[in-house]
């Protein structure tokens, strides 16, 4: 079976200069696999947010977890999703439950039960600050992680990164395309995604055609400055089963968007919110032309990632 060679990003980069971002080196479509990312690094509700403990489990099935980081009013770097402790945090009062993160210190915070909102046996889970997450990226090339910078700074991601060596397994991630030579600047030899959601409400011909003017718009701006800073591209997509074209926005027009984003040597993550659970729609997202994925259901990425890998040999 001839393999598909595309343009993937990170690891397997070709030499970066000193202090410069340079484009990726083409390798099998299926070896980019390992940069597929699991939202808040346990999925939904697979394993705990945010923790220390699930983003080990998830380098172990190889794939790279999402952190979120946030600031405390102290100004320690730590890996939270939520801007409180209302859904995750447990052994609290309601009060302090309802409290921002950015009016918290560490201190105040770093004993808060963050697991058992899962099941008991998660109940040792604690937030993990962004400077532990490096540690243990230190010296495992492999380990991947994705920043959805939410309060922490850029440069103050880039300074931590740096001090542990692991610069360049980190992916700056934002909405705002805008944002990623800000985050260059810092960090020439990391890496970065821009992902873009438009939220379609349907998959009516009126929300396909917003959505997909929404991402166009993004990705013609991108363009423009020949994707410069940017890896990777990721696209939301809305599922459903019942169309002959599951996907809003359209296959066709994702095809085109793909298109575009290899020329440029960037990589693209497909995620769909509607439909996570169904091993099928993964397939159908690949077949796209999609790199990688998204997902907050892991074990069903896990099992088709092999699925795809072994396909291809």
């Amino acid at each position: 079976m001839k393999k598909l060679v595309l343009f993937t990003s990170g690891l397997l980069a070709c030499a970066l200069c000193a202090g410069e971002w340079a484009k990726p080196a083409p390798i099998p479509r299926e070896k980019g696999l390992f940069r597929c990312q699991v939202h808040r690094g346990g999925g939904a509700k697979t394993r705990p947010d945010n923790s220390l403990e699930t983003f080990l489990w998830c380098w172990g099935h190889g794939m790279a977890p999402e952190a979120d980081a946030r600031l405390t009013k102290d100004g320690v770097a730590i890996a939270m999703h939520d801007d409180n402790f209302r859904r995750i945090g447990r052994g609290i009062g309601t009060d302090f439950a309802k409290k921002k993160i950015k009016d918290l210190t560490w201190n105040e915070i770093k004993d808060v039960d963050t697991g058992s909102y899962l099941g008991k046996e998660y109940e040792s889970t604690r937030i993990a600050t962004m400077e532990s997450i490096f540690a243990a990226m230190k010296g495992r090339p492999e380990r991947l992680l994705y920043v959805d910078e939410k309060g922490a700074p850029p440069e103050l991601i880039a300074e931590l990164a740096n001090k542990f060596g692991v610069i360049e397994q980190v992916y700056y991630c934002s909405s705002r395309w805008q944002l990623i030579p800000r985050w260059r600047k810092v960090a020439p030899k990391g890496r970065s995604m821009v992902w873009l959601g438009a939220w379609p409400k349907n998959n009516s011909p009126e929300e396909i055609a917003r959505s997909e003017a929404y991402v166009q718009k993004q990705l013609d701006e991108m363009a423009a400055t020949g994707f410069d800073g940017i890896d990777q591209v990721q696209i939301h997509l809305r599922t459903d089963l019942t169309k002959e074209d599951p996907f809003c926005p359209s296959t066709a027009f994702c095809k085109r968007a793909i298109e575009l984003m290899h020329k440029h040597g960037v990589t693209a993550n497909g995620v769909t919110w509607t439909e996570g659970e169904n091993e099928s729609v993964y397939h159908r997202i690949w077949d796209v032309g999609f790199d990688h994925f998204t997902t907050d259901y892991p074990l069903t990425l896990f099992k088709v990632a092999d699925e795809i890998r072994k396909a291809a040999k």
